[in-house]
Parts: C-alpha cells; sequence; structure tokens
C-alpha cells in the first residue's frame, strides 16, 4: 500500500514539476515577446473567434492563448500572445521576434499549426476541458491574408496520451 501510495506521490510531483516549468517558460515568453520591438520580422494575421455552440461554456475571464508551433517537430510554441476570453472575437499577430530561443522562431519552420486554446488554469498545458481551435498545417510565410482559427471543441488529454506513446 505504500509503495503505491508513494509512485502517486511521484507521478503527481512529476506533473506540479511540468506545469511549474511550462509556467515559467509561457511567462518567459510573453515577456520576451512584450520587450520586442523588430518591426521587420515578417507577421501573420490571426482571426480567433468561437463556435457559437460553446458560448455557454465561455467564461470571458479565462486565458486566451493564441500560438504557432511547428508542425513537425517540437511542440513548443513558436509564438504566443495572451488575452482574456472576453475578448473574443479578435484579431493578432505573430511573428518571430515572439519565440524565447532564436531557433525556436516562426522564422525557422516553414510550415507551423496555429492554435487558439481557452484555459480556466491559466497553464501553458493544455487541459482537459479548456476549449481550443487550430489550423491545419500551413506554410506561414506565403500567407498574404489573415488566417482564421474557430475555437470548436474540448481538449481531450486522453488522445495527447495517445500521440506520445
Amino acid at each position: 500500500m505504500k509503495i503505491s501510495h508513494a509512485k502517486s506521490l511521484k507521478e503527481s510531483l512529476k506533473e506540479s514539476s511540468k506545469i511549474f516549468f511550462y509556467s515559467i517558460f509561457l511567462s518567459l515568453i510573453l515577456s520576451t515577446s512584450v520587450l520586442s520591438n523588430d518591426k521587420t520580422q515578417k507577421s501573420i494575421t490571426l482571426s480567433v473567434t468561437l463556435d457559437p455552440a460553446l458560448q455557454n461554456s465561455l467564461n470571458p475571464e479565462h486565458t486566451l492563448f493564441v500560438y504557432a508551433r511547428a508542425a513537425k517537430g517540437p511542440r513548443m510554441p513558436l509564438a504566443i500572445v495572451s488575452y482574456k476570453a472576453g475578448e473574443l472575437p479578435l484579431e493578432t499577430q505573430l511573428d518571430s521576434s515572439m519565440g524565447m530561443m532564436p531557433q525556436m522562431s516562426l522564422a525557422n519552420f516553414q510550415q507551423v499549426v496555429f492554435l487558439a486554446r481557452i484555459t480556466a488554469s491559466g497553464n501553458a498545458i493544455p487541459q482537459k476541458g479548456d476549449l481550443i481551435g487550430e489550423t491545419i498545417p500551413l506554410e506561414w510565410q506565403k500567407l498574404d491574408k489573415p488566417v482564421s482559427i474557430v475555437i470548436n471543441r474540448q481538449f481531450d488529454q486522453s488522445l495527447v496520451q495517445m500521440n506520445r506513446k
């Protein structure tokens, strides 16, 4: 009985450590994007809306993350901004200056997926019950029109765990 409790505690601490790490990581990304003023970077405009079927699930005080990640490769955001969910619908821009590390920026990836996620926790790690929408992989540097993201489903943690195996 004690061994299973210890294993359970160990797993709980691992998850808490991940959440703490990603929260710090997200804070660094957001502060980096606020401090950067390089306007020579190519940017992409994103139009974010909420599917009317999910309107009753919306808490306007929850956090809305709008971000890009590589279509293939690391899942770490290449660029990210945050808002309050009550600001929907909205238009925003992402560019290469919004990455935390030079090698993990939009400029270094041709195909990216753009996502919008509403979370009650405010954590960078998606959680069951978050509302999410995403695009198909896009060659973002060739786009000259705003990209539409419709938040249209609840996040399901079990799908992420299956994809990691």
